[in-house]
């Protein structure tokens, strides 16, 4: 079962990341493009050197972020075993439910923390602070929705029903993060460029976040609900046949 989920996870991740990729060159680079003008220009470099210009790292994008979206599809692959049984639903359900939990932990509570900033943006010698703090918020967003699945399975035993034991851990969740949030260490870098081109970058990157972890739960889901009513359709079968 793990090794077919895998295999799903593979495909559905890069199709996603292909996708993911499609979207930064649309929603993203534009905006890449008006930070990169707003840079003074450096020193020549050293003769000979090389240098990726700007439609190699186009391409370079769309490439990498079918990589990454295999990547992260085969632990998603992994996840999705991991669920059945322990996850409500079939898995068309099972597979949309862990991506929406993928997005609020992985993407949006990280872009509400510390948002994306264009290459212009941002002291050079503060990257390494803020590649810590940005990956500590994103596993704390796991560990959260690890403890609010946990939280919904004990409401859920205690006899609550849907509607309440699903409003008291969304309440406790946002009340959470808004904690995380206020606790986080606060990384004030004010931008050095126009804000209406900051928030341009920042959504595009939203974009291509939700678009990679969206496409993957999707198409995974997809892909696992052919698989699981194939598989059902085979047991039909052997049921009936005569013995």
């Amino acid at each position: 079962m793990i090794a077919a989920a895998v295999r799903c996870g593979l495909v559905a991740g890069f199709c996603a990341g292909v996708l993911a990729g499609l979207v930064g060159l649309v929603a993203g680079e534009p905006s890449v493009d008006a930070a990169v003008a707003l840079e003074e220009p450096g020193p020549p470099g050293p003769p000979g050197e090389a240098e990726v210009t700007r439609p190699q790292q186009k391409m370079g994008l769309v490439v990498g972020t079918g990589l990454a979206g295999a990547a992260a599809g085969a632990i998603f692959g992994v996840a999705a075993a991991w669920a059945v049984g322990r996850v409500r639903g079939d898995a068309w359900a099972r597979s949309l439910k862990l991506g929406a939990t993928l997005l609020l932990a992985v993407v949006v509570l990280p872009a509400l923390t510390y948002p994306a900033n264009p290459p212009s943006v941002g002291d050079p010698e503060t990257i390494g602070t803020r590649t810590t703090v940005y990956l500590g918020t994103v596993v704390l967003g796991l560990i959260l929705a690890a403890l609010a699945w946990a939280a919904g399975r004990r409401l859920a035993d205690a006899g609550l029903s849907a509607p309440v034991r699903q409003t008291v851990v969304a309440l406790g969740v946002v009340a959470a993060a808004a904690l995380l949030t206020a606790f986080l260490p606060v990384v004030d870098e004010p931008p050095s460029i126009p804000a209406e081109l900051l928030w341009s970058f920042r959504l595009g990157s939203l974009a291509v976040q939700s678009t990679l972890i969206g496409g993957t739960a999707t198409i995974f889901g997809l892909l696992a609900a052919r698989s699981e009513d194939s598989g059902a359709g085979v047991e039909r079968v052997r049921a009936t046949a005569p013995a």
